[in-house]
């Protein structure tokens, strides 16, 4: 009987521990400190088994990995770029990004530099955002002028470059005078450019330095501080000329 009651009992596994068979306490005592373990690991298997699944998580290859794609975007780095005479919000875009449309990540991440995306100058230094993998291009897209869509742009009329005259702050009361000065320099044309480089609507020469821009708006603000809101037309040859009447 006493050899009986020392011969081992026989184990099973339960999810890799090796646990006493149940009738294992009726031939033979197990010493305190083993059964506690044991139990304690057998607790430790159930848990497992019932441990909720985390779907956001996979291992793949030995390492932890996020499967919440959606979640995941991929940022290129941020660029410098220094505007140079003639850049809008727009052609900046499309340098970079390949999409005019996408000025107003240009716009957003500058905003401490632009305070009108109708209006950028030679000389600032922009950050070029990274796009990320949820960048789209459904934004509108801003017009080729880079300026807002009440702000007229492109070939205008006399009737068109009034309108631009006296939405850059110029007085109503000069801007026929104005509008007959641009017809006369660009015939109304936006990207007109001179044989020194005089640029837009009004010919705003380059020793203007920023003022000098084929931006509609900026180009027609050019004109009222470089005529005194309109009061002198000197600098411009089509006004000392004449060759500006007659054309609105």
């Amino acid at each position: 009987m006493a050899e009986k009651a020392t011969k081992a009992v026989p184990a099973m596994a339960v999810a890799g521990v090796l646990v006493a068979a149940p009738h294992a306490t009726t031939a033979a005592k197990v010493p305190v400190s083993s059964a506690v373990i044991v139990e304690q690991a057998h607790a430790g298997a159930l848990a497992g088994l019932h441990e909720p699944t985390r779907p956001t998580t996979v291992r793949t290859g030995g390492m932890l990995s996020a499967v919440t794609d959606a979640l995941v975007v991929h940022h290129e780095p941020t660029r410098r770029y220094t505007v140079r005479p003639g850049d809008t919000l727009s052609s900046i875009a499309q340098r970079f990004y390949g999409h005019a449309a996408d000025w107003r990540l240009l716009y957003q991440a500058n905003r401490s530099v632009v305070h009108d995306p109708g209006m950028i100058f030679p000389g600032e230094l922009l950050k070029i955002p990274g796009r990320t993998a949820r960048s789209t291009t459904s934004t509108p897209a801003m017009p080729t002028a880079l300026t807002t869509s009440a702000i007229p742009s492109g070939t205008l009329s006399c009737h068109g470059l009034e309108h631009l005259w006296e939405e850059a702050g110029g007085s109503s009361g000069h801007a026929f005078m104005a509008a007959e000065i641009a017809m006369a320099e660009s015939s109304g044309r936006q990207f007109a450019t001179g044989p020194v480089g005089e640029r837009g609507y009004w010919q705003i020469n380059t020793n203007h330095g920023s003022l000098s821009t084929y931006d509609p708006l900026g180009n027609a603000k050019a004109a009222v501080i470089i005529s005194a809101n309109g009061t002198n037309w000197h600098p411009w040859t089509t006004f000392t000329s004449g060759a500006y009447r007659g054309r609105c």
